[in-house]
This record gives C-alpha cells, sequence and structure tokens, in this order.
C-alpha cells in the first residue's frame, strides 16, 4: 500500500496492471485510515468501479421518507425531531445523501451556533447538539441502508456545554404560573402532574387512563426514556387534579382542537411564563423542582431516583442541587450548635468554679 501525506491531505499513489494511480482521500485524517481507503480504492481500480457515481436520494428526500417515519415508530420525541428536520432540510436544501461530507456539517454546526434564535437570544451549544444528533441518525439510517458508505458526522465532535440547569420553581413563582394558567386546559392539569410527580413531558403527553390507578393512587409510567417501566404515586394535589379529569379518550391528556394526543406544549407554556414573569424556566425544570422538593422534604437520594426513573444516582445528583437558602440555612445551623456548645461550656466552667 501507498499512501502519502501533502500539507494537510492524504494521497494514494499506486500502480495496477501497469497504470498509475494517484488521487487525494478526503476523508482521511491519519495514516490508518488513509491505508484502509486506498485499499478499498485499489479494488474499485481492479474491478472497474472507481470513478462510478451513483445518485443517492436528496437529503430532504430521505428525511421525509425514511427518517420521519422511522422517528415516530422509534422515539417519544418524535415531534421535537419534526422541528428538527425542517431546520436541517432548509440548510442543506437539494443536496444528496452522497455528496454531504464532515466539512458540510461542521459548517452546519458553525453557523447554527453562530445563528440568533427567534427571540434574538443566542442559540445554546444543546440546541445544536440535539440537531447534530438528528442528522448523525439520518445518515446512519441512510449506512444501514446501504444508500452511503459512511457517516459524515461521526468525525464531527459535539459542542461543549454545561448540561446541568440548577432552575427551579420558587412558591411564589408556581403560584403566578399556575394563576395565568386559569383556564387554559389542558395545560394547565398537565403542569400540576409535572411538579407533583417529576414526569417527563413526553411521559406525561402519552399518558393513558389504563395506566392510572386512583383507587390505589399510583401512575404505571411505561416506555419512558430509558426504556425502563417505574410506578409513581399519586400525591393529593396529583389526585384532587386526576379526578377532576374527563375520561373522554384512552389517553389522559387529549388537544381540545383535534381530540388526539398533544404533541406541542411549548409555545403556551412558555407564553404562561412571560404573562407571570417568570424568565429563563422550561417545562422540563419543573421535573428539577419536583426533584429539589422532594430532597428539601428529607427523601433521600434513591428514593428520589426511583421516582423520576433515573438509571444512575449520578443523574439524580444533577436535579438536587441545593438552593441558596438551604446552603445558608446549613452554614447557620453549624453556627447556631457551636454557640450552644459554647454557652454551655462556659456554664459548666462557673459551676465548676463555684460560680453563679
Amino acid at each position: 500500500m501507498t499512501v502519502r501525506k501533502r500539507g494537510s491531505r492524504w494521497w494514494f499513489d499506486f500502480r495496477l496492471q501497469g497504470t498509475r494511480h494517484r488521487g487525494p482521500i478526503a476523508e482521511a485524517r491519519t495514516k490508518a485510515q488513509a491505508e484502509q481507503a486506498e485499499a478499498k480504492i485499489r479494488t474499485e481500480f481492479y474491478e472497474g468501479r472507481y470513478g462510478r457515481t451513483r445518485l443517492t436520494p436528496k437529503l430532504t428526500e430521505w428525511i421525509g421518507e425514511t427518517y420521519l417515519p422511522w422517528a415516530q415508530s422509534n422515539k417519544r420525541s418524535w415531534y421535537d425531531d419534526e422541528l428538527i428536520a425542517k431546520t436541517i432540510c432548509a440548510y442543506f436544501k437539494d443536496m444528496r445523501l452522497g455528496d454531504v461530507n464532515s466539512l458540510h456539517v461542521e459548517k452546519f454546526k458553525r453557523d447554527r451556533r453562530e445563528t440568533p434564535t427567534k427571540q434574538g437570544s443566542p442559540r445554546q451549544p444543546a440546541t445544536v447538539n440535539r440537531e447534530l444528533a438528528v442528522l448523525s441518525k439520518v445518515f446512519q439510517l441512510a449506512v444501514d441502508a446501504g444508500q452511503i458508505e459512511s457517516n459524515p458526522c461521526q468525525r464531527v465532535k459535539r459542542l461543549r456545554h454545561d448540561n446541568s440547569r440548577t432552575r427551579f420553581l420558587s412558591k411564589e413563582e408556581e403560584a403566578r404560573l399556575l394563576e395565568q394558567l386559569m383556564g387554559k386546559e389542558p395545560l394547565r392539569s398537565i403542569v400540576v402532574l409535572a411538579l407533583n410527580t417529576g414526569m417527563r413531558r413526553g411521559e406525561i403527553l402519552s399518558l393513558r387512563w389504563g395506566d392510572v390507578d386512583l383507587q390505589r393512587r399510583l401512575i404505571h409510567v411505561k416506555q419512558t426514556k430509558t426504556a425502563r417501566n417505574r410506578t409513581v404515586p399519586v400525591n393529593r394535589d396529583a389526585y384532587e387534579m386526576l379526578s377532576s379529569q374527563l375520561h373522554e379518550s384512552e389517553l389522559v391528556f387529549v388537544s381540545r382542537r383535534t381530540g388526539r394526543q398533544l404533541v406541542e406544549i411549548k409555545k403556551g407554556f412558555t407564553a404562561a411564563c412571560g404573562r407571570a414573569n417568570i424568565h429563563d424556566f422550561h417545562f422540563h425544570d419543573l421535573r428539577h423542582t419536583a426533584a429539589s422538593r422532594l430532597a428539601e422534604t428529607g427523601a433521600d437520594i434513591t428514593t428520589i431516583a426511583e421516582i423520576l426513573g433515573h438509571s444512575s444516582l449520578s443523574m439524580t445528583k444533577r436535579y438536587t442541587h441545593s438552593n441558596e437558602d438551604r446552603k445558608r440555612r446549613a452554614l447557620d445551623a453549624m453556627v447556631t450548635q457551636r454557640n450552644v456548645v459554647t454557652i454551655w461550656s462556659q456554664k459548666e466552667k462557673r459551676q465548676a468554679s463555684g460560680l453563679p
């Protein structure tokens, strides 16, 4: 095998049946990758296949005809994927699967990071990473189907970001939010359930009456993000809310407009937060809030993990950040305890000396 590096690119250079063949190896980053690619190119020359191009489907067509149907069948977050797919299709336009390489994906990542949101705020790295994850799965399905040979997203690193938010809803904010949601059903009931169970948005929106046991006050959560079923007890507030719901469908919550499963609540939730003067708060932060309040009541981390459905305790710790008031109370308690010990110590010394 003969590969050489010129500048930043690797090149193949070999003779086959008396003919010399040379050319760049576009995707190779290391000598091992270049040698592997060179062996494949040599075989294609030998079989007369090198240079023959086969038109692959357009990226937009592949997403609409293959990826989105797959997402609806396999992902609880398929609606989010539909929104991300629109962004991807608008960016890559008429490009075909086989024409997209890692440089195109890198540019997509950079452009998305530098483009502000509709509200004018910076686009978060986590948002871009979710878009890259969808794009990567789109190409992986194409690889599995034999449409392309490799996934151009594999060599693209995700953006670094702090995945731990410490935003919780205070009791005052909760009161204002629920007030703004009065008459906004089923969104208000969905928020109440999230606050009192810590369930994920997708788990709540897909909840069926067959999974709710009001007599025993239990919710059986199925098809979770971690693919593990779990049972969540129903407290008083959640019980009263569920008891007031009409059994008009197999689903606990349905769209008042379509009568079908709700798939989008972000717009209504964000608007309610705005009216309640609550900033930098996402629906998923209701789950953080539930976990934090469980910790404040003295629930141990294992119990919290079981309620939330976490596969590891390290995940639960991320949801149970101490708030500043609780930290301050803990430190103040140390001072109070030390003062009590000091007072008793001084009293004992006086008594030992015969002093009053």
